[in-house]
């Protein structure tokens, strides 16, 4: 977890995205941050904040997400493109 000062964009509208729990997930391009005393989370694969209202899924059924399944192919994609070169 980072804080506030190395979040990786700035945060408009930060009551939608503050939590009053450090939220965790299994899934790999899922983030969280400490801001003020809050928690925001962040998903690298949209390169976006997560809503507090869609928070949740990331933390229980990530294993299903779609955005998880393209980063995964992505970084499938990109691993293989360096073993090749």
């Amino acid at each position: 977890m980072a804080s506030g000062e190395q979040l990786p964009k700035k945060v408009f509208y930060i009551n939608i995205y503050q939590l009053n729990y450090k939220p965790s997930s299994g899934c790999e391009f899922f983030e969280s941050y400490e801001v003020g005393g809050s928690y925001i989370a962040y998903c690298k694969v949209l390169e976006s904040y997560i809503t507090r209202s869609k928070v949740h899924k990331c933390e229980t059924l990530y294993k299903d997400c779609p955005f998880r399944k393209v980063g995964v192919k992505a970084s499938l994609q990109d691993n293989e493109a360096s073993a090749t070169s």
